[in-house]
């Protein structure tokens, strides 16, 4: 198995794992602080394992990008642009990367559990999808 082969199969493997653990979640009723604090780092998680993903296939395809302010949002056009993510993927990876700009800065304890479920519940599908172009 080359490094390549490995990095990808990996990241593909953690992110499907956070994905489980957040569909284990979404299926309670009602969820502890703790639980909640779980989703918002699960979520947190499955963004920087997609993102890790597309940088590499990016990078690897020889497309380059500046790491300026906004290079986490130009990563994901360009990743759509060159055809590595569906429209749907890229809305529902910019809202991912938008709740873990928010999860960063803050603290787990002021999460919502309605918010949460409002970005987990529609985002494991597409997730699902591209982990399936990864292969």
């Amino acid at each position: 198995m080359s490094a390549k082969t490995s990095f990808l199969s990996e990241e593909r493997k953690n992110v499907e794992q956070a994905l489980a653990l957040i569909e284990e979640l979404l299926a309670k009723t009602v969820l502890s602080q703790y639980e909640v604090i779980a989703l918002g780092t699960l979520l947190q998680n499955v963004y920087q394992g997609l993102e890790g993903i597309l940088r590499y296939r990016l990078q690897d395809a020889g497309i380059k990008f500046q790491k300026t302010e906004s290079w986490h949002k130009e990563l994901l056009k360009k990743s759509l642009d060159h055809g590595f993510i569906t429209q749907i993927q890229f809305k529902g990876f910019l809202e991912l990367l938008l709740f873990r700009h928010m999860h960063v800065h803050g603290y787990g304890y002021m999460l919502n559990e309605k918010r949460l479920r409002e970005i987990a519940s529609p985002i494991t599908g597409p997730c699902r999808d591209f982990l399936e172009t990864t292969e």
